[in-house]
This record gives C-alpha cells, sequence and structure tokens, in this order.
C-alpha cells in the first residue's frame, strides 16, 4: 500500500510541476532586434553604460552603509577610469 501512495504522490507532484512548466515551455521566443550596426560601438556604449551603473550602485552602497569610504573612493576610482577610458574610443571613432 505504501508503494501505492508514493507512486500516486510522485503523480501528483508531476502533474502539478507540468501544469506550472507548460505555459513556460509554450511561450514564444521573442526576437532581440537586429545587431547593431556597429558592434565596436555597441560593446564601448555598453562598457561606458555598464561603468556608470557600477558607479551609482557604489554610491547607493556607501549610503546604505555597506562600503567604507576607503572602499568606495577604490570602486569610484576604477569605474570612473573605465568610463573615461570608453569614452575616449567612442570619440576616437567619430
Amino acid at each position: 500500500m505504501t508503494i501505492l501512495a508514493y507512486a500516486a504522490g510522485l503523480a501528483l507532484v508531476a502533474a502539478v510541476a507540468w501544469a506550472i512548466a507548460a505555459p513556460l515551455l509554450r511561450a514564444p521566443v521573442r526576437d532581440v532586434g537586429p545587431a547593431p550596426a556597429d558592434p565596436e560601438r555597441y560593446r564601448l556604449e555598453k562598457e561606458r553604460d555598464l561603468a556608470y551603473a557600477a558607479i551609482k550602485e557604489a554610491e547607493f552602497d556607501l549610503q546604505m552603509g555597506k562600503l567604507s569610504r576607503e572602499d568606495y573612493a577604490l570602486l569610484r576610482r576604477t569605474y570612473e577610469e573605465r568610463a573615461v577610458a570608453a569614452l575616449a574610443a567612442l570619440d576616437r571613432r567619430r
């Protein structure tokens, strides 16, 4: 009788898992759009944007008390250098 109970429980779990997963498995794949015309420019812009976002995140972490002033200064300097390098490379590409 216990094997029958385990089999019934397993069947119930499988049915619930299928009911939850089925809509996700049928979801259409979205087209991400055409490739950028200039992949290097796209990469540099992405690098710049990521550096800006990292600086904002570090500022937030400093305000929340998660970072010391020394760690914040180091992170900010690192990401500012990355942003400046990306901006300089973008200017050279114009």
